[in-house]
């Protein structure tokens, strides 16, 4: 009977800890979507480096790349990303991720400038014999290192670099203006140092740790451009908030800032507001969090024991039962 006794109590004891020990996490790693019935819905186009909006490893990629495709496009996007929730975003996914956070405040960095075909994605990867060579860089390095840095670290900067060029820069490349390493990143740092995004949010008193509504951010960047943007969210499941991530401009093939209409960018629709329309993936009934600092990370508790106190669990149940 005892012997019974102290199956039963192994068996269950091996089985808690076996699930016990299985982290469950709580927050979406995917952004809030809006559609009609204003229901988050799962990106199909996170890069979560965008946690991003830029899938990286995506199915899509490796078709195009291998059956060909069409390298024409129709508006260039510059996305810039708010560096306090992409840190935030990648710590969720990984506690243990490090984060180099830009030293001024209020500093929106550079992800991208990506060519698109008006209602689709894409195209990317064009060329594949339009090799990466960082040396090419030299002249503007330091510049990119602040406005176009890779925020994971400086020893991933590099990195950075390459794919966005791999990605997206060869495909820019069928303008003559955009045809080099050199000019595609240049392009980025002028339009960063001409569309200084906190100081357009500044303007309409739209600061970090700050609530706004995906309206009020519409309609502060469209009083200074003048054009619709497209605005994009991280959305914590856990905390129901939805933090900004991006704010991408969308330009023509002369280089000038044009309406992002027509654009199609992840999970991001254009939604109907008194007084036009916003294109988003945020929650347009709620506000946005604009956070000042990265928020704490916020798991639950769960067993985790390591394989030596499972057999010190044992023994003490077999001298307890025995």
């Amino acid at each position: 009977m005892r012997s019974q006794r102290f199956l039963f109590v192994a068996i269950l004891a091996c089985f808690l800890v076996i699930t016990k020990s299985t982290p469950i996490s709580d927050i979406s790693d995917s952004d809030e979507s809006t559609s009609a019935n204003e229901k988050p819905q799962k990106s199909p186009d996170v890069d979560l480096g965008i946690f991003s909006m830029d899938a990286d490893d995506s199915l899509e990629d490796s078709f195009r790349e291998m059956y060909g495709q069409d390298h024409n496009w129709d508006v260039l996007i510059f996305t810039q990303q708010w560096p306090v929730t992409t840190c935030y975003h990648w710590r969720e996914e990984n506690p243990d991720q490090e984060c180099s956070l830009p030293q001024k405040k209020e500093f929106w960095t550079i992800h991208g400038i990506w060519p698109t075909k008006l209602h689709q994605m894409g195209p990317n990867f064009c060329n594949n014999s339009a090799n990466f060579s960082p040396d090419k860089l030299n002249p503007i390095e330091d510049r990119l290192e602040t406005f176009w840095p890779d925020l994971k670290g400086e020893d991933s900067t590099e990195w950075l670099w390459k794919h966005e060029w791999q990605k997206h820069g060869t495909c820019a490349m069928l303008l003559e203006e955009l045809d080099t390493e050199l000019k595609y990143f240049e392009q980025g740092l002028t339009w960063r140092e001409e569309y200084i995004m906190s100081g357009i949010l500044d303007a309409s008193d739209i600061h970090p740790d700050s609530n706004n509504t995906v309206a009020a951010i519409n309609n502060a960047i469209v009083k200074a451009l003048g054009k619709n943007p497209s605005i994009h969210c991280l959305y914590d499941g856990k905390r129901g908030i939805s933090y900004l991530a991006e704010i991408r401009l969308c330009f023509s093939k002369s280089l000038e800032l044009i309406d992002c209409d027509g654009v199609k960018q992840g999970d991001a629709v254009p939604v109907g507001v008194p007084g036009g329309t916003i294109i988003t993936n945020c929650h347009i009934g709620s506000l946005v969090h604009y956070p000042s600092l990265v928020p704490s990370l916020q798991r639950k508790s769960h067993w985790k024991l390591p394989l030596v106190n499972v057999y010190k669990l044992l023994q003490f149940l077999m001298w307890f039962t025995l």
